[in-house]
């Protein structure tokens, strides 16, 4: 079992940093690259020169390159455990092999979170010139609810509640928002479709994610849920660990994830008055469906120029140059809006599911 935990907190770093980096024009301060082989030996100076964001374009650039930066070149530099971007770094900085050998956290950020942890200031003393005032650990103590997704972090098999329970505590703080069963209301998103998420055509509108087809770990959806939802008020005092084990036990059912599998191989499926607990969600845990289709993506950090005006033909519409031929991806080949995209986009007023419904 891979460390979900980290995968997600370097997913999310570099997602910030992605962002950050599409405001560089220029490096923020120009550090000499001492090319000693085929990588500049001073990439740390040179991220932390440049505030950290060793995902800016012209920092990449600067560390490897221009020629090991894009494409073929910069893809098989990765696989090089002396690229400070690559995937094969040393074992103990991420510990070990957790599932993908070439899925490494870089080198490059470890040393920046490593320097960013040696020069950390104590919130004690710190003061941010009269706005705010430091957390208290106390106060944090309250959102130390990490699970991971070999189901760490759950709560005791004690806590729980019926499957029926759980629809009901749903339809109470979900259905608004999601549908009463999970058909999705008010421009929300669905929680339960029942759609195959490969296209049989490129040009086919992206088919619609949801909990049944794409989340790949249970644990992981109840550390959802409990962390983000109800939106207003996340983590619920009233609700609790039982009732976000309700509300997943019923969204669970709704997307008819088996528990196990009978001795005719025929799938075991939720009861109303099954008690859903951290047992049962782990026994549901390795059944969900596109579990097995997540990888890690090993291809290069692509920075393409943007262009407002004066485009190549390749660049616009289809590819043709004419702006006016193009596939509309929110709609389907029929013409039809998807799934919910009115209500979505406020075209249509808000109503459970499907307008008029």
């Amino acid at each position: 079992m891979f460390n979900t935990k980290k995968i997600i907190l370097v997913a999310g770093i570099t997602a910030v940093f992605a962002g950050l980096s599409a405001c560089n024009e220029k490096l923020t301060s120009n550090v000499t690259p001492i090319m000693d082989g085929e990588y500049a030996s001073n990439y740390v100076e040179i991220i932390k020169a440049n505030d950290g964001k060793y995902l800016d374009s012209k920092v990449i650039e600067a560390i490897l390159g221009k020629g090991a930066t894009h494409g073929r070149d910069g893809l098989q530099g990765k696989l090089d455990p002396k690229n400070p971007y690559s995937f094969e770094v040393d074992d103990s900085i991420d510990g070990g092999n957790h599932g993908n050998s070439q899925c490494k956290v870089p080198m490059a950020f470890t040393r920046v979170q490593d320097s960013a942890a040696k020069n950390y200031k104590n919130d004690a003393t710190f003061v941010a010139k009269g706005f705010g005032t430091p957390i208290a650990e106390a106060a944090l103590e309250k959102w130390n609810i990490t699970v991971d997704g070999d189901g760490k972090g759950l709560p005791d098999s004690s806590v729980g509640m019926t499957v029926e329970e759980g629809g009901a505590v749903y339809v109470q703080f979900c259905a608004m928002c999601h549908g009463e069963f999970g058909e999705g209301a008010k421009g929300y998103l669905a929680l339960a479709v029942d759609e195959d998420l490969i296209a049989s055509d490129p040009k086919d509108p992206a088919p619609m994610k949801s909990v049944g087809n794409y989340w790949p770990y249970s644990a992981t959806l109840f550390d959802y849920i409990r962390r983000t939802m109800p939106f207003w008020t996340p983590n619920a005092d009233y609700i609790g660990d039982k009732g976000y084990l309700g509300i997943t036990g019923y969204i669970m059912q709704a997307n008819y994830i088996p528990i196990g599998f009978d001795e005719d191989g025929e799938s075991m499926e939720l009861e109303d008055d099954t008690f859903y607990n951290a047992e049962v969600l782990m026994k549901q845990n390795k059944f969900m469906k596109n579990q097995g289709n997540f990888f890690c993506d090993h291809r290069p950090i692509i920075h393409n120029e943007r262009c407002m005006k004066d485009c190549p033909d390749t660049m616009v519409g289809d590819g043709s140059g004419d702006i006016h031929n193009f596939v509309e991806a929110r709609k389907l080949p029929d013409g039809t809006p998807q799934y919910n995209v009115p209500q979505r986009l406020n075209e249509a007023p808000p109503g459970v599911g499907h307008t008029g419904m």
